[in-house]
């Protein structure tokens, strides 16, 4: 990976990997929103801790192909550039680990976490459930703009439990081209042949837009005031085509339409939406190959001898009106001991009335995706 062009196309490729294997593992046949990176940042703590074959899968998983050295690197320059973000756009992210108190934890480990992602660490008296859970969800609260609430109970709190891994991510941007509120219109969404409902779509009538299509997709990307960001959304050509296009949609498929994009003229109409998400990642993740740190022959060594991942927990929420978008998500990894130019041209019509994936990026790295029904 030694050509700095090609290094970024593959390291937007495994991302891109990571995000479509997580959504395969889901219900597809229902709107959903989570984030990859957020995921892979909480695992990125993990892969600190981890050594031998359970550090290997975590890295093939995360970024196909490359050094313990370059994920690390990776993460960090992401988390950077994130935080970079100017023009309105506000982009928090934050990692803490949360530790049994009397429980030792190797020193070594916290300070690399802190040196490579920033971390924090707070030690707590998990013996009292409830005070944890309020600290842990108070981190992630602050940090998701007070959209996430509340991310682990207190029945979450065992006496096996000596550590939860945290990451926070929040997301609020104006369009680059906000919609006006009065064009805003209530038409059908149709989710399957036999179910429809009436939602409020954002209508933009005849404007030059950053468009792409291919045989399956028409796709559409909507800058943020930096636009560096961008919502893109992929419209499936057959009306109820989604679950189809979906089992050939490839991560090399999605970064030639997010960077093939052109202004185009397009009749605007999507949905105005909500969705909320919460997912178990256990299974997910160990059919992307992340086998070993969910078992007995874990080796979380960094960390401490005898411990395993016994949890991993992912919420997440996007929401996408006139004005512009707000999106925040937040993961929780539970480490437990063993048991033990522009032509005027005839505007496309874009009528995201049916399911449509979509993919909030930055630099076209996917910070959430997700499928609208």
């Amino acid at each position: 990976m030694s050509d700095p062009k090609e290094n970024m196309a593959l390291l937007l490729q495994s991302e891109t990997d990571f995000g479509l294997g997580l959504l395969r593992q889901q219900n597809i046949s229902e709107s959903l929103a989570f984030s990859p990176l957020s995921i892979a940042l909480a695992l990125s703590l993990v892969h600190v801790a981890a050594k031998g074959e359970t550090r290997d899968q975590i890295r093939e998983a995360l970024v196909k192909g490359s050094t313990d050295e370059q994920l690390e690197q990776h993460f960090a320059n992401i988390s950077a550039a994130l935080l970079a973000a100017e023009r309105g756009t506000e982009v928090k992210l934050a990692n803490h680990v949360f530790t049994r108190a009397g429980f030792k934890i190797k020193q070594s480990y916290l300070d690399d976490v802190k040196k490579l992602y920033n971390a924090g660490a707070s030690s707590l008296d998990f013996d009292n459930k409830e005070a944890t859970a309020e600290a842990i969800n108070n981190f992630v609260r602050e940090n998701t703009g007070d959209h996430i609430k509340k991310i682990i109970g207190s029945d979450s709190i065992n006496s096996d439990l000596v550590a939860v891994l945290t990451n926070a991510l929040y997301f609020k941007a104006d369009w680059q081209n906000k919609f006006k509120k009065d064009s805003t219109f209530k038409s059908e969404f149709f989710s399957s042949a036999d179910s429809k409902r009436e939602i409020d779509f954002l209508h933009a009538s005849s404007v030059s837009r950053d468009y792409a299509e291919n045989d399956q997709f028409q796709v559409l990307s909507l800058p943020y005031k930096d636009n560096t960001f961008a919502l893109t959304i992929f419209l499936p050509k057959t009306r109820f085509g989604l679950t189809e296009s979906l089992k050939t949609l490839d991560s090399a498929t999605i970064q030639h339409l997010l960077s093939n994009v052109s202004s185009t003229s397009v009749n605007v109409q999507i949905p105005k939406w909500k969705i909320e998400t919460k997912l178990g990642l256990e299974e997910a993740l160990q059919s992307l190959g992340i086998k070993k740190a969910f078992d007995n022959d874990a080796d979380l060594g960094n960390m401490a001898d005898g411990l395993y991942v016994s949890k991993v927990t992912h919420k997440a929420l996007i929401e996408v009106d006139e004005e512009g978008t707000k999106a925040a998500a937040a993961t929780t990894v539970s480490i437990s001991l063993k048991s033990a130019m522009f032509v005027m041209e005839e505007p496309k019509d874009f009528t995201a009335d049916h399911p449509f994936f979509f993919v909030l990026s930055k630099d076209n790295h996917p910070l959430f995706v997700g499928l609208h029904h």
